[in-house]
């Protein structure tokens, strides 16, 4: 008798995904090892995609025979958005749009659909709001176009049959955590549909060529929902950022496909939307009449952009058996680096000081010319010593205590000099890349107590 066995074919592994990152493992696990969050783990079931985009077949080109495309870029009249977009929009992006609930993502982007309504149809998808409240918001805004239409809809698919229906030019969807598509599992907001939605909403923008933007709110760790998912989907991400009791809001690139990352375009909230800030000086320099303990001014660079800013510390006797150590907007990492500096090259004690350093106007900055900055102000607190606000300080805290080498003395320079400001201290390294032509009195310093002496004498 012949025995016949039949082998049975291995199903497909199961995949269990954490709800909060998309961290994925062939296991179920209670707590999840990337965000630490608990029973956030379900099974990831396939789903028969029917109604995706068909992708056109493409063959293998050798790298000579494929010609440069020339983009045309799409302006929004709104010279900041346009500058950290590179220039201008391009047809078939897809921007991302990040930024804590309440800080103006949707004000922002009803004003850049109200200019582009100027250039071709535009619609707006708001799954948040109903359309009679986006009508009052564009009524208040005073930004009413002919061309501008509104859509409540969170059913992508619906979405894209007015897409190709309209044939509109330019489309927002507010926001990604509220829409869904029924061609991916899970409520509205969880990976699967915010991965899937972004997925969907992308292959809709290559395949008809229209600009795209996608709002995506941030969460509590400060990161958009699902970063990992969509960053890397989209051609452009765009911060939103801006304190809750200040009128000023930053735009910044961290993500461009199509051009430069890092710029930033400042805005300022009014009772008619947002207006551009073009001089930064008054916003991050409130005062410069006499010397001041404490202080001390900076020029940074936020992606090509030269910025002074005012650095603020406190140092205070400690009431308590651990001295505090604060940061506001400058890193605590080399803020506690710059303590230790001092301590060990300047010989003066602060482990039983309160030590606190802010950036004056919210920003954040991460650009270590700042360095100098920062110890001249801890250093004025320390010892109650005013430094004059007409003085500017550029350079980078080594190790040693040496100053050393920044990039684009000039362009910081150029600025510092259009704020008429007296005198400026770089490093020695950066004399042999000076223009020609300064006004303001430079002086080059090689160490720390080089600078100490000068100022503190």
């Amino acid at each position: 008798m012949i025995v016949t066995t039949q082998i049975k074919r291995k199903s497909k592994v199961k995949m269990f995904a954490c709800s909060e990152c998309g961290y994925k493992s062939i296991k179920w696990l209670g707590k999840c090892p990337y965000c630490s969050g608990w029973e956030t783990f379900n099974e990831e079931k396939p789903v028969p995609k029917k109604g995706h985009l068909q992708k056109e077949k493409s063959a293998p080109a050798l790298l000579k025979d494929i010609q440069e495309q020339d983009y045309k870029r799409i302006k929004s009249s709104i010279k900041g958005f346009d500058r950290i977009l590179g220039g201008g929009l391009v047809p078939g992006e897809v921007v991302l749009v990040g930024g804590e609930p309440g800080v103006g993502k949707s004000t922002l982007l009803l004003e850049v659909a109200a200019k582009l309504s100027n250039q071709g149809k535009t619609l707006y998808v708001s799954a948040e709001e109903s359309p009679q409240q986006i009508a009052l918001r564009v009524k208040r805004l005073k930004q009413e176009s002919d061309n501008l239409y509104i859509l409540g809809e969170d059913n992508l698919e619906t979405v894209y049959e007015h897409i190709k229906r309209q044939q509109f030019r330019f489309v927002i969807v507010d926001s990604i955590q509220v829409v869904h598509c029924a061609d991916y599992e899970g409520s509205k907001g969880t990976i699967s549909q915010i991965r899937g939605c972004a997925d969907y909403l992308t292959q809709i923008a290559k395949s008809t060529g229209i600009v795209l933007f996608v709002v995506g709110h941030v969460t509590k760790d400060g990161a958009i929902a699902g970063p990992k998912l969509l960053e890397h989907i989209v051609d452009c991400v765009l911060y939103f950022e801006g304190e809750t009791l200040s009128n000023y809001r930053i735009l910044r690139a961290t993500k461009n496909r199509f051009g430069p990352t890092g710029d930033i375009s400042l805005f300022e909230m009014v009772s008619t939307g947002l207006k551009e800030v073009e001089d930064t000086s008054d916003i991050f320099i409130p005062h410069r009449q006499g010397p001041i303990s404490g202080s001390s001014i900076v020029c940074v660079i936020e992606g090509v952009r030269p910025m002074l800013i005012e650095l603020q510390s406190l140092v205070s006797r400690s009431s308590f058996g651990v001295a505090r150590r604060r940061s506001l907007g400058f890193d605590f990492n080399r803020f506690s680096l710059l303590i230790a500096i001092i301590e060990k090259r300047l010989k003066i004690p602060l482990s039983g000081e309160d030590v606190f350093l802010n950036v004056a106007g919210g920003l954040k900055l991460t650009d270590p010319a700042a360095d100098l900055g920062a110890v001249i102000a801890m250093i004025s607190s320390h010892r109650e010593k005013d430094v004059f606000m007409d003085i500017a300080f550029i350079g980078e805290v080594g190790l040693a205590g040496e100053l050393r080498r920044v990039r684009n003395i000039n362009l910081r320079l150029k600025e510092i000099e259009r704020a008429k400001f007296k005198s400026c201290f770089i490093p020695e390294t950066n004399k042999k890349d000076l223009d020609q032509g300064f006004s303001l009195n430079i002086n080059p310093v090689k160490s720390l107590p080089e600078v100490i002496e000068a100022v503190f004498k």
